[in-house]
């Protein structure tokens, strides 16, 4: 069978598919009270610091366009936007080797041509993730 494009199509399946379970993550975890502290805890610093170190390299690899405290805040509004949707409070996000690579490469593209340059390399780069996802992916 073949699929046929339909716009926001992953985005609407994913919000189905999490409606059935939304109000019981948010309950289950309000009732736990002071027991989730400690484990909220560990996990914020056990995922900001790998943000922290990748962040270093991705501005040394981007001339100083991307920074730590850039990927550090974006970390953050990214996962509370994502907790708060898709109904998962301790979901953990993060930055990894293969987001610095591909945030390199596309820089390295970006500033070599004269309508985008370093200059517009994060417009660029947030439109066309946001036009990413909201077409499935389908352009690679």
């Amino acid at each position: 069978m073949e699929e046929t494009f339909v716009p926001f199509r992953g985005i609407k399946n994913d919000l189905r598919g999490r409606m059935m379970c939304y109000k019981q993550d948010w309950t289950g975890g309000f009732k736990a009270g002071f027991r989730i502290l400690a484990p909220t805890t560990y996990i914020f610093f056990a995922s900001a610091i790998p943000v922290i170190s990748f962040g270093e390299q991705l501005e040394r690899d981007t001339g100083g366009v991307l920074t730590a405290v850039q990927t550090l805040a974006s970390t953050a509004l990214c996962g509370i936007i994502h907790s708060i949707l898709g109904g998962q409070p301790l979901l953990i996000l993060g930055v990894a080797e293969p987001t610095v690579i591909m945030y390199t490469f596309m820089f390295n593209f970006a500033k070599n041509r004269p309508e985008l340059g370093s200059k517009l390399f994060l417009a660029w780069s947030g439109w066309y993730h946001i036009f990413f996802v909201l077409t499935n992916g389908l352009i690679l």
